[in-house]
């Protein structure tokens, strides 16, 4: 009996039906009850219907059915059939409700399958984007060590250019009062080479003119010789006529001479001080220079006949002339230095204050500057060590990471801009102190030259007075020169240099 039942469950058991039979029972119900019947038959037939329906109670009380299959006394092999039928649909929801939860599983499984495959690519992007994310923040570590070192670089060349503007300014500073002290020392010694000059022309005694008698022949005892006869008295005479004549021709030659010096001395004057003058009117210069000419050549010919006809005359016409035309010259010229003295003082203070109180003002902005430099710094510092203390996650960690950096760079390119334009301006000052250090040394050069220049003149005019026989109170006028700067000492120097 065990071994029929044995092959019964296992011929049962290899019929399989799929979910959609059982999802349509109504519509195939007759082809089915005829297919399972013909299954079915196999398991009961006339001679085993109680052996049958005591296995399908077991079966049904172990899957939990209360209905128990009862078979009829009076008939013998029939059943009832009330039970049978409310096993049966007991055992069709069972079987409803078993395929509906297989469907709910597999729709799960569908559903997890899905969801661990969408996980996975998910997975596999963050993935990617951590690694695009790490690329990209060892990146900006790089850059950002690049930046720190030119930062570094930076500010080294900031103290080099520091050090290189106080190494000018104390330079500066030196040659000025080096300068200064030559400049002074040379005015002193100017001051006493006048005050010298001035007490030598003040001791000279006024030498007037007379005639001198050269080659007097005096005799032994002092006493003068008596003539004694008509011949020997007018032989003397003519001697004495004929060397007063010759000394009289050699004075008069020698003034000529002297004249035609100082006629030269004049017109070589002339043009040096129409060319300092007036270097921008040359027409109008030129027409007046003729002008003075002809007047000289007219003067100077006037001044040969009255020489011509007598000493006396012509000197003193020399003489007149020459103090005009020195005194008209030399108040053109303290006239015109004058003028130029004002205005150059005007623009040398204004060019040597304006770019001091400038590059003071740039110098405190940079110092400003790169204290807020050094505040970002630490500041990004700070930000960083809180960045690495704190978790993030990896998406907010990169977000951020992205806006720091962009406002970094954003503020390292503004922040390069006004070094790049600090560091201009800092190359126009230093060019403007090395120009000035140079104009000044120019300066200091001409004015020594022009103090030897003066010096010179000087005693070549006290020369040509001595000369000439002007008088005492007439010659300190050549010496009344002005205070002469830099600028028009090299306009001189150039001129004269020129000529």
């Amino acid at each position: 009996m065990g071994e029929w039942r044995a092959t019964n469950i296992s011929s049962i058991s290899h019929v399989t039906m799929s979910p959609s039979r059982h999802n349509h029972v109504p519509v195939y119900s007759l082809p089915l009850f005829r297919s399972s019947y013909s299954v079915i038959s196999a398991f009961c037939t006339e001679d085993n219907v109680p052996q049958s329906i005591s296995y399908l109670n077991q079966e049904l009380a172990v899957l939990g059915l209360s209905m128990c299959i009862e078979a009829s006394l009076s008939e013998g092999a029939s059943l009832k059939a009330v039970p049978v039928l409310n096993a049966m649909y007991e055992l069709l929801q069972i079987h409803k409700r078993n395929m509906c939860a297989l469907e709910e599983m597999e729709k799960e499984q569908l559903k997890k399958l899905s969801t661990l495959e969408h996980i996975q690519i998910s997975n596999s992007r963050l993935k990617d984007q951590l690694e695009l994310s790490m690329r990209e923040k060892s990146g900006l570590h790089e850059t950002e060590r690049q930046l720190q070192l030119k930062i570094k670089t930076l500010q080294s060349c900031l103290k080099t250019e520091k050090e290189e503007v106080q190494k000018l300014q104390s330079i500066i500073a030196s040659r000025a009062s080096q300068y200064s002290h030559d400049a002074k020392r040379k005015e002193r010694e100017a001051a006493k080479l006048k005050e010298r000059l001035s007490r030598l022309l003040i001791d000279r005694k006024e030498k007037k003119l007379a005639i001198d008698v050269l080659n007097s022949l005096g005799r032994s005892d002092g006493k003068r010789s008596m003539w004694k006869t008509a011949k020997l008295s007018a032989s003397h005479e003519s001697e004495m006529y004929k060397a007063l004549l010759g000394d009289y021709e050699t004075s008069r030659k020698a003034l000529i001479l002297e004249n035609a010096e100082l006629k030269k001395v004049l017109q070589q004057m002339k043009k040096e001080m129409m060319h300092i003058l007036a270097p921008r009117q040359q027409s109008t210069s030129g027409a007046a220079a003729d002008d003075s000419q002809e007047q000289v050549e007219s003067d100077e010919e006037k001044a040969g006949n009255a020489s011509r006809e007598a000493l006396d005359h012509s000197c003193e016409l020399a003489r007149e002339q020459l103090l005009n035309s020195i005194r008209q010259q030399w108040r053109k010229l303290r006239n015109h230095v004058e003028k130029l003295d004002q205005g150059t003082s005007v623009m040398e203070s204004n060019k040597e204050t304006i770019p001091l109180e400038t590059h003071e003002d740039e110098m405190e902005r940079m110092r400003q500057e790169v204290q807020q430099c050094r505040e970002f710094i630490h500041a990004q510092q700070q930000l960083l060590q809180q960045q690495l203390n704190t978790s993030f996650d990896d998406e907010t960690a990169a977000l951020l990471n992205d806006c720091y950096t962009l406002e970094e760079k954003e503020r390292l390119k503004e922040e390069w801009k006004l070094f790049e334009e600090q560091k201009k301006n800092f190359e126009k000052e230093r060019k403007n102190f090395t120009e000035a250090a140079i104009r000044l040394g120019r300066e200091i050069v001409s004015r020594v030259e022009l103090h030897i220049l003066l010096e010179y003149n000087s005693h070549h005019n006290v020369t040509v007075a001595k000369n000439c026989g002007f008088g005492n109170n007439s010659l300190p006028m050549l010496f009344q020169l002005p205070h002469i700067h830099g600028l028009q000492v090299i306009q001189i120097l150039g001129h004269l240099s020129g000529l």
